[in-house]
């Protein structure tokens, strides 16, 4: 075992190595400092372009910028990457990130087809070319819903903060920026979020940009962290309960993925549930079909502030957000639930994947199991869903099956300080769990986990390949290492 000292040490290393090398094919190049603007990228970019909403026809870009004009993107198959250019109808969009004034743009790029690289670049109205001397991002679309190639996603989730080592201060986040960069080189061809992209909230500011440091400043946008794979590697995802406000929603796109299965991707009003009071929150939920595989990425969260009467049953205070939203989303008649009894019976084969931010189990003292999503389990499990992924909980955990449980993990490492887990025990179900304590300053196990010896074995993202009826899921801590992998035959 090394001590803390030296184990530091070969993270910091490690991690300027990875900041200076994505990986085999990365076309794109990052300076391993902790918060600098992109080098080689015009001056007027203070947010990197990244990807969302991708379906087998199109893609969201989006970016920002210094100063206010209509944006556009020039891109075409790879070999052609100026053959068509979509320009914005609006100016881009006033934003506050610190006490700097920004302007965030998006452009649809469509008419694409199924499983086919892309290249592009983004510009200002002017012709000025906001990538400059940087390579060409590129990507690849996702596959048809009935192809059968094999192909490969990747899980993350509670992301967003500027806490390393458990010290708040603003400096590089080390543990997230390397599992940013694990993904960049994962091969996956989009990244699904579970939800709590920044903490502590939902702000500008927290998002940030290329240029601003802090403490919670740039915590999503920074140089080192979403920039490096977010050019290349669409971001699909949900809300989480730091994410109860409309800046989620004009952040990440997703409006096509929604209207496509008749989901919902905007603000939704709510009525008083057990005396709380009635709100407007960003709602989404929504499924698509890639390589024959149902993935449904739904909304089970609901704001931390908001809890009324509710108590949380014999779980306490910390479950009483769970019981909000379980009044919210998940009663016979509730719109989401409907929807999805609907969808599950709509599409009765195939592997199906679920995607949600409170977690069906888990051992964390202060993000414990969600015991109102019973029957939404339930639902899932009859409707054939094969695996569960969720977050909330900063730790990873899988959770075996049994008579009435599917397979479920929770994947919470993905940059926000993570937790202990076992606590107050481990479950019967907890089949390989580990977290971490900074106030203990030591590691913590669950089932068949090892304890960890360095909070970067925590530290993690999910890294799923799918081959037919074959799903393979490989947990990646941040310094690329493989844990608990585990192969499972999914519903034909």
């Amino acid at each position: 075992m090394t001590s803390r000292g030296t184990s530091k040490k070969l993270k910091n290393l490690r991690s300027a190595v990875s900041a200076l090398a994505l990986g085999a094919g990365t076309a794109l190049s990052f300076a391993p400092a902790a918060h600098a603007d992109l080098p080689g990228a015009d001056t007027q970019l203070t947010r990197a372009p990244y990807l969302s909403d991708a379906t087998t026809t199109s893609v969201q870009v989006s970016w920002a910028t210094t100063t206010q004009s209509r944006g556009s993107v020039r891109y075409g198959p790879l070999g052609n990457c100026a053959a068509t250019t979509a320009t914005s109808a609006t100016l881009g969009s006033p934003i506050t990130v610190g006490t700097t004034r920004e302007y965030a743009n998006s452009v649809a790029l469509t008419g694409l087809s199924a499983n086919t690289g892309y290249c592009y670049r983004v510009y200002t109205a002017s012709g000025t070319d906001l990538l400059a001397t940087l390579a060409t991002p590129s990507f690849t679309t996702p596959d048809s819903a009935t192809s059968t190639a094999p192909f490969t996603f990747d899980v993350l989730g509670d992301t967003g903060e500027t806490t390393n080592a458990g010290v708040d201060d603003g400096s590089l986040n080390v543990n997230q920026a390397n599992v940013m960069s694990q993904i960049a080189s994962s091969g996956a061809r989009f990244v699904v979020q579970t939800g709590d992209n920044t903490h502590p909230g939902t702000s500008q500011t927290q998002y940030g940009d290329l240029n601003q440091t802090g403490a919670q400043v740039s915590s999503w946008f920074g140089p080192s962290y979403w920039t490096q794979p977010g050019m290349r590697i669409p971001l699909i995802g949900t809300v989480g309960n730091h994410s109860m406000t409309a800046t989620y929603l004009s952040v990440w796109k997703q409006s096509a993925l929604a209207a496509a299965s008749g989901g919902v991707w905007g603000m939704v009003d709510y009525p008083s549930y057990l005396n709380s009071s009635a709100t407007s929150y960003p709602t989404s939920y929504y499924a698509f079909t890639t390589g024959g595989a149902r993935f449904y990425m739904l909304d089970a969260a609901w704001g931390n502030s908001n809890t009324g009467d509710a108590t949380g049953g014999s779980c306490g205070s910390h479950c009483a957000i769970y019981e909000q939203d379980a009044h919210a989303h998940w009663q016979d008649g509730d719109a989401e639930y409907e929807w999805l009894k609907a969808d599950l019976a709509a599409h009765p084969s195939g592997p199906k994947f679920a995607f949600f931010h409170f977690p069906l189990r888990s051992d964390s003292a202060s993000e414990p199991s969600d015991a109102f999503l019973s029957n939404v389990e339930q639902t899932l499990l009859g409707g054939g869903v094969d695996l569960v992924f969720n977050g909330h909980s900063h730790l990873y955990q899988r959770n075996s099956a049994g008579p009435g449980r599917i397979v479920s993990y929770v994947t919470g490492g993905g940059g926000a300080d993570v937790h202990s887990v076992g606590e107050k025990g481990c479950s019967a179900t907890d089949a390989y769990g580990i977290g971490w304590s900074y106030s203990r300053n030591r590691g913590s196990a669950c089932g068949a986990g090892t304890v960890p010896t360095d909070d970067a074995q925590v530290y993690h993202f999910l890294k799923v390949t799918v081959r037919g009826t074959s799903v393979t899921v490989a947990p990646t801590d941040s310094l690329g290492h493989t844990f608990d992998v585990q192969t499972y035959t999914v519903t034909p």
